[in-house]
């Protein structure tokens, strides 16, 4: 009997996107549902934290982006997405990419609460850190090895295009080498049927 796997996911979530990336590059059958996180109350039985993407494969339920991508890779017959030679490394730029995609998510909700509630000072936090981080990818990262796709490219990319979908473009005049790879790899398949949308 084949697993069912579900993927509860939302219409633009950056870690989200990570995930449905990895099923469709691993080529991996999965029943993607996007749901509106504040009134999914069923997801509670999966995930108390009700965070997406959340993964249940026969009632199993797995949480983190990260996680849900390992597995999925794990059972793939395709290339490995984390090759052992530099696992490490890939693991980490990941958790960068992560951590602006989380900065990025931040400043987003902050900046939509009523003016009499948001924190200015919060807002710039975000964006002193957004700025920081990718010109730290600009002067650190250079996985740009189109021969053999990793993790790392994908999150970064995935992280830079939801910088440039939910606060400014600005980095790609200011990060030139970023940008380069950037164009290019926003052209695969797999990065234009997943491009963030609003609800």
């Amino acid at each position: 009997m084949q697993d069912q796997i579900i993927l509860y996911n939302g219409p633009n979530s950056p870690f989200g996107r990570k995930t449905k990336i990895t099923s469709l590059v691993q080529k991996i059958n999965l029943e993607e549902k996007i749901i509106n996180i504040y009134e999914a109350d069923f997801l509670d039985k999966h995930n108390p934290i009700r965070k997406i993407p959340t993964l249940v494969i026969n009632g199993l339920a797995i949480m983190d982006s990260d996680n849900i991508c390992l597995y999925l890779d794990s059972i793939s017959k395709k290339n490995t997405l984390f090759p052992k030679k530099n696992y490490w490394e890939i693991m980490s730029i990941t958790s960068i990419a992560n951590g602006l995609m989380e900065s990025v998510l931040e400043r987003r909700m902050e900046s939509i609460r009523p003016d009499n509630e948001k924190s200015k000072n919060f807002i710039n936090k975000q964006e002193i850190r957004i700025i920081r981080t990718i010109k730290w990818l600009e002067n650190n990262w250079n996985n740009y090895d189109d021969s053999y796709l990793t993790m790392d490219q994908i999150a970064i990319a995935c992280a830079l295009d939801y910088t440039m979908f939910r606060f400014n473009d600005k980095w790609r005049t200011d990060s030139p080498k970023l940008n380069k790879w950037f164009s290019n790899f926003v052209e695969k398949d797999f990065m234009k049927s997943t491009l963030p949308r609003e609800k």
